[in-house]
């Protein structure tokens, strides 16, 4: 760093290097490690800090503007603690959804109103990414298919159909897209054996590393943005002017407005979060069949309900390979493996061989398929103690920005954040007039409470 000022060392919550490998990163894009220029601009109009889906969204959302609007593009800065798309979202599940069977966990923490807005919200994503995807042209195995929810226990299945049925009296919002199957058809039309009960609703599966770092080659392209990878944040102080001094391993700049797009990470850059954006890590795997077995393919998305509290996601892929994620009920009790950990470098040990044979356990046709687990990794989720996520104005600052805590559900809701961010950085817009659900707007007293 120039000048010979010592760099603060304030950050202790950073990505780790060397992270397990996802089935998503598994084909590096050429920019996956790129950095615009050799050195680190000494300014910026904007800084994003972190390239998952919140931070890129972003960043596009700034510079794909209306046509008729003339004024200069800012410049903007992308920090990146590792490659492009190396964290929750290169990790995560790969599709937008909101579990129908857990709606009602939602309507008790938020009320029934706000649910219901935060589900047209859900759903807005879903067409807001498929419409990007296919404006932009980007190659990522976007696909809009119906997605089950599936009980296997008895009583959890009764539950399941009745709130449904309150849902439907209700004319609650999600019931426009929801489909109940009862047990005599469930297990023929889920494909799993020994099914009780299913609801289905629409879902955008996706290759979300494939979109994030497509997306982002497109607002590179728009000339006034600038990458910078494996340049981890160390510390960030305030200046007389209010702006900002940010300091990385490299160098320090300045700027006027951050962008926190840093989800787990976020309290060790904002102290404030620390206990209310917490991170947790999870574990998720990629199986395959053997060349010269046959499955059947699978063309819905699923989440298992073994209990009310034991569930694992599955994704099927184009080319017959499954992505499932889960198994926490394997570690849950031994919450030092898990809570308030932000290492993905290493496996949950005893989740290491849960995702073994899963596939031929539950699945219909998979019996003898040979489906093996070709990999296993972790990623790093941000948790929130009300279940929603912290968008919006950082509270009490003048030009910070955060989008994070999204309680692994990330891709539901980051695209639309971002382009609510931007208008808020670009128009000088509220909240409020941004249309986002009110509940996840971050507030003095939503920290307040979660720290009591």
């Amino acid at each position: 760093m120039g000048g010979g000022d010592e760099i603060p060392q304030g950050n202790k919550l950073l990505p780790v290097p060397h992270s397990t490998a996802s089935y998503w990163r598994s084909d590096p894009h050429w920019l996956d490690e790129y950095r615009s220029t050799e050195d680190l601009p000494s300014q910026a109009d904007i800084v994003i800090i972190s390239t998952g889906i919140a931070g890129v969204s972003t960043a596009y959302h700034l510079l794909n503007r209306k046509d008729n609007d003339d004024t200069p593009q800012p410049s903007i800065l992308l920090l990146e603690a590792r490659q492009v798309c190396s964290g929750t979202t290169g990790r995560n599940g790969g599709h937008i959804k909101k579990l129908p069977s857990t709606i009602v966990d939602l309507i008790q923490s938020l009320g029934s109103t706000a649910a219901g807005e935060v589900i047209k919200f859900i759903r807005a994503n879903i067409y807001a990414v498929k419409h990007v995807i296919e404006n932009e042209k980007i190659e990522a195995q976007g696909e809009l298919r119906r997605s089950f929810d599936v009980s296997l226990h008895e009583e959890d299945a009764i539950e399941v159909k009745a709130e449904f049925e309150r849902q439907l009296k209700s004319g609650f919002p999600l019931t426009e897209d929801l489909q109940y199957v009862g047990e005599q058809f469930a297990e023929r039309i889920t494909s799993i054996r020994g099914a009780k009960c299913g609801l289905s609703t629409v879902v955008l599966s996706f290759w979300p590393y494939k979109f994030v770092i497509q997306l982002l080659e497109r607002v590179l392209n728009k000339g006034t943005a600038n990458l910078q990878t494996n340049t981890p944040v160390t510390a960030i102080e305030t200046d007389d002017d209010e702006g900002y001094t940010i300091y990385t391993e490299r160098e320090k700049l300045r700027t006027a407005t951050i962008v926190f797009a840093t989800n787990g990470y976020t309290a060790g850059l904002l102290p404030q979060y620390r206990d209310v954006i917490t991170p947790t890590k999870a574990t998720a795997s990629h199986i395959t069949v053997p060349p010269g077995q046959n499955a059947p393919y699978l063309s819905n998305t699923y989440n298992i309900r073994y209990t009310k509290d034991r569930v694992d996601y599955l994704n099927p892929r184009p080319d017959g390979s499954i992505v499932v994620g889960g198994g926490k009920w394997t570690y849950e009790k031994e919450r030092e493996l898990w809570y308030d950990v932000h290492d993905d470098s290493t496996l949950i040990e005893p989740a290491r061989h849960y995702f073994d044979e899963l596939m031929q356990r539950h699945f219909r046709g998979w019996e003898d398929s040979g489906a093996e687990t070709e990999s296993v990794w972790t990623g790093i989720q941000g948790v929130t103690k009300d279940g929603a996520p912290h968008i919006g104005k950082v509270p009490g600052s003048s030009g910070q920005y955060i989008l994070a805590g999204y309680n692994g559900g990330g891709n539901a809701f980051a695209f639309l954040a971002g382009h609510a961010i931007a208008r808020m950085i670009r128009e000088g817009i509220t909240f409020e007039e941004t249309g986002i659900p009110i509940c996840l707007k971050t507030t003095q007293a939503r920290l307040d409470v979660s720290k009591a």
